[in-house]
């Protein structure tokens, strides 16, 4: 069995938290319109001209001119703002970044 080194307790209890993350980018007009074609598709909260996405680990909002990425720690908030930048791309470059998309079918037509 192994055993926990005697201070490991104290060790956990004294490690620092990680803190919520939140990264700013700013958005040209044209970028923000490209933003918003992106994440209309996820059918987000509108309130005005701001869009809100509740994501399982994280938030991301969008308004006239920043790009906002709340997360549980700094990586988490990275790893979803990289994605969103590869998801911006044409698809045929997500399996490059390890991104997939799905087709629905509907009676017959590819949405």
């Amino acid at each position: 069995m192994d055993e926990e080194p005697p201070n490991s307790w104290l060790s956990r209890l004294l490690k620092p938290r990680e803190k919520p993350a939140l990264l700013e980018q700013k958005l040209s007009k044209e970028a923000y319109e490209d933003y918003r074609r992106l994440l209309m598709k996820a059918r987000p909260e509108v309130d005005g001209s701001k869009l809100t996405i509740r994501l399982s680990n994280g938030t991301v909002e969008l308004e006239r001119d920043v790009l906002r990425v709340k997360a549980k720690n700094r990586k988490t908030a990275e790893k979803i703002l990289r994605n969103l930048h590869h998801y911006n791309q044409p698809p045929s470059l997500w399996p490059a970044y390890g991104l997939s998309y799905s087709l629905k079918r509907k009676k017959g037509t590819i949405f």
